[in-house]
């Protein structure tokens, strides 16, 4: 830990900027942990608090851009790669989806704080055609709350938070431990979730000649295209409003959903 906070001091912004730029891309860093040190070195005198303001808001932004714009341009393969991890990955991206369908485009002023949601958000926006502008006008925003919040309580708890540091730095192997145990308890939840999904890959499917109901198109914004073709008579539903729709038909009616 002592090493983690050397580095930082003594590369400062440059160092930051790498940190939030990877956990912007998804990858496994400690984003959180670094502005927090940040704002403990800002206290100490060791490092500017407005440049690494600036190098981590840039730095989100950079990997948030590159995101929505791959997400512009290939829809929701991108989503899926960034599932791919998932047991389940179109459960992944679609609960990814509702929470922009239920909260809306402000979604982004909070999504970094939700782990998960900060990457996935980003591609979301531009599968969904968010206007450019307006993406980067909430996307920044977002992480200017982002990190100036850790930066901020960094800032203003130095001293708990030197306290905290040595004290996992005195207790290493313990913490090596931990780490150890909690890693095996997650490899053991993803197995679970593995297993329980298997359930869902047993859904019956019917042949459109079987068909004797509404049939209701409820692929979501990521994969529907408004022009392609589709199954003849089938309505177009959006997949936010399908419990209010399902409420309005007689219990006794079948229907059938096609999606991706």
């Amino acid at each position: 830990m002592d090493n983690w906070i050397d580095s930082l001091a003594r590369h400062g912004a440059g160092l930051l900027f790498a940190v939030c730029l990877l956990e912007a891309l998804g990858l496994p860093v400690p984003a959180a942990i670094a502005l927090l040190t940040a704002g403990a070195l800002a206290a100490l005198g060791k490092l500017a608090i407005g440049t690494a303001i600036v190098a981590a808001v840039a730095a989100f932004l950079l990997g948030d851009i590159a995101y929505f714009l791959l997400g512009r341009k290939t829809g929701w393969w991108l989503l899926g790669i960034l599932c791919r991890i998932s047991a389940n990955p179109d459960s992944c991206i679609l609960t990814s989806a509702e929470v922009f369908y239920r909260r809306g485009r402000l979604v982004l002023l909070f999504a970094k704080f939700i782990p998960g949601l900060n990457t996935m958000a980003p591609p979301l926006a531009g599968s969904m055609r968010m206007p450019l502008a307006q993406f980067l006008a909430l996307d920044f925003a977002g992480a200017l709350l982002y990190v100036c919040t850790y930066i901020g309580i960094g800032f203003a708890f130095r001293d708990l938070l030197g306290a905290l540091l040595d004290t996992m730095g005195r207790a290493g192997r313990v913490m090596e431990l931990g780490l150890f145990a909690a890693f095996l308890a997650y490899v053991a939840y993803r197995l679970w979730l593995v297993w329980k999904s298997r359930v869902y890959r047993t859904v019956p499917r019917v042949d459109i000649a079987e068909v004797d109901g509404p049939v209701f198109d409820v692929r979501s914004h990521g994969y529907y295209d408004a022009n392609a073709q589709r199954i003849q008579g089938s309505v177009r539903l959006e997949p936010n409003r399908l419990p209010e729709t399902i409420a309005l038909l007689p219990e006794s009616e079948k229907i059938y959903l096609y999606c991706t």
